[in-house]
């Protein structure tokens, strides 16, 4: 006989609401996303889930022969994967932005369009050094400006998705705050990062063989930073680098709330308020080919609470 535990288990997913909803369906390719919810077993709370369908002329994209769509002409190990769709961002140039995932390779981004009755499928690198080609999750940001979507690298990185023309552009590290004109406003928060103390080197031992040693490196305090890059190439303009590794940034909500599970943390600045905050606090002057990016008079960065550091910014 079941448990009661495992019977009320079973309630709580028959209880569970669940929908589906066709988010796109033109020129024969529709992608349906199916809603439901859960219980965790360790918190005991219930979580939403989400499965993506996305098919085309009848035939679901998900399984071995989808790593040959995103891989054209390939013979890479991620070509033969067994990928299926995840989240998904409908454009308004009657395309779909979608995440690919699979158990054996990276997760992929890929826009998806109907040409001329057939399907064409691109995948968007992240970056143009592979080894930083990368994703940090799978959702879609507010890029703050229309026509534009916005992903995470799993290197820090922001990068934005123009629609049309279709162009992937990564413009460096850090989160975003704001976009005026040409410019983007990035703040790099205070972290970790690693020192080489020694490099790689090969040295002769007594028998004369050359032996490799590797590089000596330790962690340390990284500074907060400042960046404003050109929108048209992601380009760095000016950067603001502080010393004090003691000074931090405003709770700023880089992401909007519903794009996130909800925190009990109430931001100091919520999201539509960081472009103001970010135009009251930081200021980039052009003159003559030279680009610097400054804290406008009288703005005061708060700082890490019993952090003992005292440097000026550079």
């Amino acid at each position: 006989m079941p448990t009661r535990r495992a019977l009320a288990f079973l309630l709580t997913l028959l209880a569970a609401p669940s929908g589906a909803a066709i988010v796109y369906d033109n020129h024969g390719l529709v992608v349906d996303v199916a809603t439901g919810s859960r219980s965790d077993w360790n918190t005991g709370q219930r979580q939403t889930t989400r499965a993506t369908t996305i098919t085309f002329q009848g035939k679901t994209l998900c399984g071995a022969d989808v790593g040959a769509l995103l891989y054209p002409g390939s013979n890479a190990p991620q070509a033969r994967a067994f990928f299926c769709p995840g989240p998904v961002a409908v454009l308004e140039t009657d395309a779909v932005l979608a995440f690919f995932t699979s158990s054996s390779a990276s997760t992929v981004l890929a826009h998806l369009q109907v040409v001329n009755g057939s399907l064409r499928v691109q995948r968007l690198p992240l970056s143009d050094k592979p080894d930083r080609d990368s994703i940090h999750g799978t959702r879609f940001e507010d890029a703050r400006l229309p026509g534009w979507t916005r992903v995470n690298s799993a290197w820090n990185e922001t990068v934005m998705i123009r629609h049309a023309p279709l162009k992937a552009l990564n413009l460096g590290p850090g989160k975003l705050l704001d976009i005026a004109g040409d410019v983007a406003y990035l703040a790099v928060p205070p972290g970790r990062k690693v020192v080489v103390l020694q490099p790689a080197t090969r040295v002769k031992d007594a028998h004369g063989d050359l032996q490799y040693v590797p590089e000596i490196t330790k962690f340390v305090d990284a500074p907060l930073a400042f960046r404003a890059v050109r929108l048209t190439d992601g380009r760095e303009l000016a950067r603001l680098d502080f010393d004090d590794t003691c000074v931090s940034l405003p709770a700023l909500q880089f992401e909007r709330s519903d794009a996130k599970p909800a925190s009990s943390a109430t931001p100091a600045i919520a999201f539509d308020d960081v472009r103001a905050w970010r135009a009251s606090a930081l200021e980039l002057t052009q003159t003559n080919g030279r680009a610097t990016l400054r804290l406008k008079p009288g703005v005061q960065l708060p700082r890490k609470p019993g952090c003992q550091a005292a440097e000026t910014p550079s």
